[in-house]
């Protein structure tokens, strides 16, 4: 069992304390973070929130359109089933310059993959970033079991993720040989390698 489960809360649930990586470390695409942790907003005084940072002002706006809505409902929700739509937990919005490590479970059914959703599938993932597609197309609802992800080629209405443009960078989380390399998470995997981790993580 991970050691990284916390103690249970007052209402007897568990849950992961997700480890958080520095965007320097991981080597993916910093723009999101960065735009997130730099943005300012104008915000109506009658809100009552001091800070004018993107990030820190957007958790009060989120708890207080959710109380809102559950004081408006007739009867207003009830203090306990507030707590299980909530899930148990409280809201966790931050603007950190670093990004979530998340279970792997499901993963399969979670493409495009990194944050900015930039590779499409679990075998490009696992490849160097010279092989991963530098332009794909979004938007196709036919599942590639193979390389597990959806269909790339272009299609009639799809968008164009092009990782050339800001913010869509393909670069880190990396399997490489190449030392020195910001990003390389693990050595140069074989593509065999790459088939055979892609079925094992169909199985998560």
């Amino acid at each position: 069992m991970s050691d990284r489960w916390l103690p249970p809360n007052s209402d007897g649930q568990r849950y992961l304390d997700l480890e958080m990586i520095d965007i320097q470390h991981i080597g993916t695409d910093p723009a999101q973070a960065a735009d997130m942790k730099n943005r300012r907003v104008v915000i109506p005084p009658s809100l009552g929130i001091a800070s004018d940072q993107f990030g820190l002002a957007l958790a009060p706006i989120v708890d207080n359109t959710v109380k809102h809505w559950y004081d408006s409902q007739q009867p207003p929700v009830s203090e306990e089933l507030r707590r299980k739509m909530n899930g148990f937990r409280a809201n966790g919005v931050r603007a950190l310059l670093a990004y979530k490590v998340r279970p792997l479970n499901g993963i399969w059914a979670t493409p495009p993959y990194l944050h900015n959703g930039s590779v499409p599938n679990l075998y490009a993932l696992l490849s160097p970033v010279e092989e991963r597609p530098k332009k794909f197309f979004l938007g196709n609802r036919e599942y590639d079991p193979v390389s597990v992800g959806y269909r790339i080629d272009e299609l009639p209405g799809g968008f164009a993720f092009d990782t050339t443009k800001r913010g869509n960078s393909n670069s880190g989380h990396e399997f490489n040989d190449t030392k020195g390399k910001e990003g390389v998470i693990g050595r140069l995997l074989s593509p065999d390698e790459r088939r055979a981790l892609v079925e094992y993580l169909k199985t998560l």
